[in-house]
């Protein structure tokens, strides 16, 4: 339950993984437009499939609110994700993700990560000090040591909370079917080479939803203990400008693991992606 829940949690917070490719520029670091508003709130349901069986283990929920950091007009984005109670029994999972951001820019000022999973917990915080080009890291595990760290930037650098709202501004027009488009992300003290990879549009029917147009989009899983490897995360998001994420899946060694989108609130946009 611990890799399982985890990984799904990654799946929905992340929406794609690490490589060191790219074939072109990526984005402006300055968004062309916010597709997203305070009070934007979005909920994911995590489900497993082993066997032919699918089971709902958990939900992550999204939330935006405009909050000052050290004087400064910020947004607070925070993704929390759990367990169902069913599921506390085996493995309690309770992950909150919290990241501020300059509301022009989405450049993030400060970033905490607090996980408590089954009595293990991690606590991570990023400072940003980008008039160095800089972030002082600190964390702590259980059962290891205190530790510090100085992370050099570039001025498109993001972490795993403020890469999603930044990549949901991109503008897929200006890709080609089958094009990689580059990021950089600050994960676990690392600057990480990340890519996702354009897969043109497509409809896609969310279960208790409705069907959408979307924007299909790829990213390439690491082989190792849990991922087979290769491009097998796929990820559909709203055709429309709030470019919401609706379905995410990947095969793992083990079964399959999905994540629906079960609800939102206060849009900035219409959602006019919505078919039926």
């Amino acid at each position: 339950m611990k890799s399982l829940f985890r990984i799904s949690l990654l799946l929905v917070l992340m929406g794609w993984a690490l490589t060191g490719e790219a074939q072109k520029d990526g984005p402006s670091c300055i968004p062309a437009y916010k597709n997203f508003q305070s009070g934007e709130k979005i909920k994911y349901v995590l489900t497993y499939n082993w066997f032919m069986v699918w089971t709902d283990v958990g939900e992550v929920t999204f939330e935006v609110e405009e909050k000052e950091i050290n004087q400064r007009p910020a947004y607070h984005l925070v993704g929390k994700g759990k367990t169902y109670g069913f599921y506390d029994w085996f493995y309690e999972v309770r992950d909150i993700y919290e990241t501020w951001v300059d509301k022009e820019t989405l450049r993030p000022y400060y970033y905490k990560r607090d996980v408590n999973e089954g009595g293990y917990k991690i606590d991570i915080i990023y400072r940003y000090n980008w008039e160095d080009s800089v972030a002082y890291a600190q964390s702590k595990k259980t059962r290891q040591p205190f530790r510090r760290d100085t992370i050099a930037l570039n001025n498109c650098t993001h972490d795993i909370m403020s890469i999603i709202y930044y990549a949901r501004s991109i503008d897929f027009s200006k890709y080609e079917k089958g094009e990689k488009i580059p990021l950089n992300l600050l994960l676990d003290s690392q600057i990480e080479p990340v890519y996702i990879r354009y897969q043109g549009k497509e409809e896609k029917r969310v279960r208790g939803m409705g069907k959408f147009n979307c924007i299909k989009f790829s990213g390439y899983l690491v082989p190792g203990d849990v991922f087979k490897g290769g491009e097998d995360l796929e990820v559909w998001v709203t055709d429309d400008p709030n470019r919401l994420p609706v379905w995410i899946e990947s095969p793992i060694k083990v079964g399959k693991i999905k994540a629906r989108m079960v609800d939102y609130k206060n849009l900035k946009y219409d959602l006019s992606s919505k078919i039926d």
